[in-house]
């Protein structure tokens, strides 16, 4: 969690908001937000990356974005990926390459969905 207050000072000094979240059975992570345009936001989260021994920090959706001991850096790197047009590739780097850290792969799943039915996945095969 100092991970995650560290880029809360970052992204407030750069006019953002930002808060620590922890919800039941979800990782803690770091709501951030810009204050001028509310529907640019998302979850950062801290993790360990299990094959090379580092932190580093997380879209939700399962992206890297820098290392951990870089805040400054991830700070820039989450407002530049919040401004960038939905339509537009990421650039390529180290971060677009990269797999997230343990299961599970795909992108997160939130309180609001629902797991599939199996009647409608044996349907669906058919």
């Amino acid at each position: 969690m100092a991970f995650l207050d560290v880029l809360a000072a970052q992204m407030h000094a750069r006019g953002w908001s930002a808060y620590i979240t922890t919800p039941a059975g979800r990782l803690t992570s770091l709501f951030v937000q810009d204050p001028h345009d509310p529907p640019k936001c998302g979850d950062i989260i801290a993790a360990l990356d299990a094959a090379t021994g580092h932190w580093w920090y997380w879209f939700s959706w399962a992206e890297r974005i820098a290392p951990a001991h870089a805040p400054a850096a991830a700070a820039d790197a989450i407002i530049r990926a919040f401004q960038r047009p939905a339509d537009e590739p990421e650039p390529p780097g180290p971060a677009a390459s990269s797999q997230p850290p343990g299961p599970p792969s795909g992108p997160p799943r939130t309180s609001q969905q629902s797991p599939p039915r199996p009647d409608a996945t044996r349907q669906a095969l058919r």
